[in-house]
């Protein structure tokens, strides 16, 4: 099994570096070499700033038909979180089906959620230009009470 993923990881390593980079995540003309991913997470879906944040959830990059996690992270104790993908990640990022999934930690809130999961959709916010490479930002929200799919 772990060498049929080493295999797969050095194939992609060289598909990625014989094409160009305009195969990648292009946002208008601008060709994305990163992109960041963050949000914050509260114990209430209607955005109450006064409730407390979700410490501990584990936070999940999901796209389209991928069977495995794009990304994971963890929020923290003040319910943040920040994904953020490298160039080889983004070629399979594409904000229109990629969402976030937020898996609870058991006794953190009150927040009435199937399998103890909330869901948000993506939000463009803007691109900056750092290092040569230019940094597609996004926003996670609202985040909704959703049901992990099979």
């Amino acid at each position: 099994m772990v060498r049929s993923n080493v295999y797969l990881i050095s194939i992609l390593v060289i598909m990625t570096s014989l094409s160009s980079p305009s195969h990648g995540l292009v946002l208008g003309d601008l060709p994305i070499g990163s992109v960041a991913i963050f949000g914050l997470a509260r114990c209430d879906l209607k955005g109450d700033p006064n409730t407390p944040p979700i410490s501990g959830g584990t936070v999940v990059l999901t796209c389209g038909g991928l069977t495995d996690n794009l990304a994971e992270t963890i929020t923290n104790p003040g319910g943040y979180f920040l994904i953020f993908l490298n160039f080889l990640e983004t070629l399979f990022f594409h904000p229109s089906i990629c969402n976030i999934r937020i898996y609870l930690p058991t006794g953190d809130c009150t927040i009435s959620s199937p399998n103890a999961v909330l869901t948000g959709s993506l939000t463009f916010l803007n691109v900056v230009l750092t290092n040569n490479t230019n940094v597609a930002y996004y926003g996670v929200g609202p985040l909704v009470s959703g049901i992990v799919g099979t």
